[in-house]
Order: C-alpha cells, then sequence, then structure tokens
C-alpha cells in the first residue's frame, strides 16, 4: 500500500510503497482508512524540528497521520466483534501504562507515549492498526470525513476546558490556524456569549469561521490592530486561548483579559516567552498550559458532531488524495488551506 513516511532523519517526506499491516493483535483494531488530515505537526516533522527529533530518531521509518477516520474491518483477540463494520475515529496519544503518571490513572500525563503517526504507524495510508481502547465509534449520521476532524478538535476542546470555559464566557482566541479554529468554533457551539479571533487574515482561516457565525475578528496585519483589540476587549475577556505558538503573544493575550480572567495555552512556541508577572498578580490571573487531549474532550467533540455535522465540516477546505501528498503539504505550507484531507489511493 502506498505510505506517506519520515524515513530518515533531516528534511523531507516520503510517498512508499509499504506492506499492509498483518492482523490485529490482543486489544487491537486494523480500520481501512477513508480519510486523514494535514496537522502542523507534520509540518514540523517534515522539517524536522528539534522537539520532533527528539523521541522521533530512533523510531524510523514511520508512516504519519493521526488525525483520521476508517471503517473497522478486523479486530484481534479480547476485542468486541461488533466494532467490525463500524465507522471509528483514533485518539493517537496511546499511553504506555506503566509510567508513574499511568499507574495513577493520569494517561493524559503519561511520559512515554506511543503516539501513532508518530512513533506508530499512521494513517496516511490505506490500514491503520490501532488499539481498541483509544478507537471511538462515530455516531451514525456523521460523515466519516467529518470524523477525521475529531482529534484537532480535542485539542481545542481541550483548550477550552483548560480554561474553564462556561456558556455566556466572552472567549477570545489567538491564532486562527487550526487549533486556534476548533477552540473558536467550539466555544461558539458551547455558547460563549461573544467568540473574538485573533490573527493573520491570510487564507480562508477567518471565512471559514464566519460559517460558524463568528462575527468579530482583528487582523493584526492591519493599521492600529493593537488599539482596536484594546477598544473589542473592554473590561476584558473570561479565557483567552493562545493557539498561535507565538512567544510575544502570551503578554498580548494577558493584556485583554479581565480581572481574575484566564489564558489557556495551547500554542507550542520554540521560542522562550517573557511574561508581565506583574499584570498577573495585580489582576490575580491565571495562566494553564493546555497539551494533549482528554477523554472529556473527546466526549465533548463526539457529541458537537452528532449535534451539528454539517457545519462542522466546514473547517475542511481541501480533499485531495495521498498520492498528491506533497502538493497538499505545500497548500498548508502556504497557508492557503484551512484543512486538507487526504484519501488512500
Amino acid at each position: 500500500m502506498l505510505a506517506l513516511q519520515k524515513i530518515l532523519p533531516g528534511e523531507g517526506l516520503s510517498l512508499v510503497d509499504v506492506p499492509e499491516p498483518g492482523a490485529p493483535g490482543p486489544g487491537e483494531v486494523l480500520l481501512e482508512i477513508v480519510a486523514t488530515g494535514i496537522c502542523g505537526s507534520d509540518l514540523s516533522i517534515d522539517r524536522w524540528s528539534p522537539s520532533y527529533e527528539s523521541f522521533m530518531g530512533k523510531c524510523l521509518p514511520v508512516t504519519l497521520g493521526h488525525e483520521t477516520a476508517g471503517r473497522v474491518i478486523a479486530v484481534g483477540p479480547e476485542v468486541d466483534h461488533a466494532l467490525i463494520g463500524r465507522h471509528a475515529v483514533i485518539n493517537p496519544a496511546v499511553s504506555c501504562g506503566k509510567c508513574e503518571n499511568c499507574r495513577a490513572g493520569d494517561t493524559t500525563g503519561c511520559n512515554d507515549r506511543q503516539a501513532i503517526g508518530m512513533v506508530r504507524n499512521g494513517a496516511f495510508a490505506r490500514y491503520c492498526l490501532a488499539p481498541a481502547a483509544y478507537c471511538h465509534v462515530l455516531p451514525e449520521h456523521v460523515p466519516v470525513e467529518v470524523g477525521a476532524l475529531a482529534e484537532p478538535l480535542s485539542v481545542g476542546a481541550h483548550a477550552l476546558i483548560t480554561g474553564g470555559m462556561k456558556a455566556g464566557d466572552r472567549v477570545i482566541v489567538f491564532g486562527p490556524g487550526c487549533v486556534g479554529q476548533c477552540a473558536a468554533a467550539l466555544a461558539k457551539h458551547l455558547g460563549a456569549s461573544e467568540v473574538v479571533v485573533v490573527g493573520m487574515n491570510d487564507g480562508p482561516r477567518f471565512e471559514v469561521l464566519r460559517k460558524f457565525g463568528i462575527e468579530t475578528f482583528v487582523d493584526m496585519a492591519q493599521p492600529g490592530a493593537a488599539e482596536t483589540l484594546a477598544a473589542i476587549a473592554g473590561d476584558g475577556f473570561d479565557l483567552a486561548v493562545e493557539a498561535a505558538g507565538v512567544a510575544s503573544v502570551i503578554n498580548q493575550a494577558l493584556s485583554v483579559l479581565r480581572q481574575e480572567g484566564v489564558l489557556s495555552v495551547a500554542g507550542m512556541s520554540e521560542q522562550p516567552a517573557t511574561i508581565d508577572i506583574l499584570r498577573i498578580v495585580k489582576h490575580r490571573l491565571q495562566v494553564r498550559g493546555s497539551s494533549r487531549t482528554s477523554q472529556a474532550a473527546w466526549t465533548l467533540v463526539l457529541q458537537a458532531l452528532d449535534a451539528d455535522p454539517q457545519t462542522f465540516r466546514h473547517l475542511i477546505s481541501h480533499r485531495m488524495p495521498l498520492d498528491q501528498a506533497e502538493a497538499a503539504l505545500d497548500l498548508c505550507r502556504s497557508r492557503e488551506a484551512s484543512k486538507v484531507l487526504l484519501y488512500p489511493t
């Protein structure tokens, strides 16, 4: 089967022919993949960012792809045969089950994750093996390709949960990339009284979010953007989500919070940030890191997709065959795309 792999250290990915997976082992399922989304982490692996090199180097070659949905076509021992034929999505953050955090029941905090699409072979291929415990059955009326959005949506959902978002809150999201879009769309779905998105209006990202009923945007490339942002903030937002992964955005986000507001940091900046500690102390602000996802986030996302699958479909901007992966990656690099789905060939 054709697969998109990281074969060697250094820049670049390769489309290669690889053997199909064998029969699923104990506790595993075999999925026939329908669609898999390109993630920002795939771009980082492509350019071999040091943070990925540090844990992936010993795992090569490996098939990428972790934002996926497919049909269960076989199950291993100890797995319910009723899953066969069902559409499912994969939580790719497979925990080791052995570290101190796992033994304490905190699998989200696992110290040795075996991430599908990074450490274990992923879903940029026709077939993918996954632990049954990390597969979620997709509600029957949700289109399978929409299911491929569940993983990035779960990251956005976890950022909102980490920030303690409640219906009626004023929410501001910095960074209209995939995680920011997902957080903003879910905040709107969950009843935020106002959702504002801040970032560069390049590509289709603001237009996509307008389809979710989000009306207020601040394009930081425009003259007077800082003043516009301050005016919109007024007395401050209840929750700010930093999804840009830009160190300088942290203080900007802190500056628009109300007293006792919360900043949920989901963006992964490779540069250290200088933080306005005085503002945090004087305004009793909270800064919370949001990494990975939780079972609560997956439950929230599947409920949201079940309630309104067609609206969330707007996040998908491009659908392309796997054998055009390089062209698809170029679309993502240039920010001409919102979410690109690849289909097996």
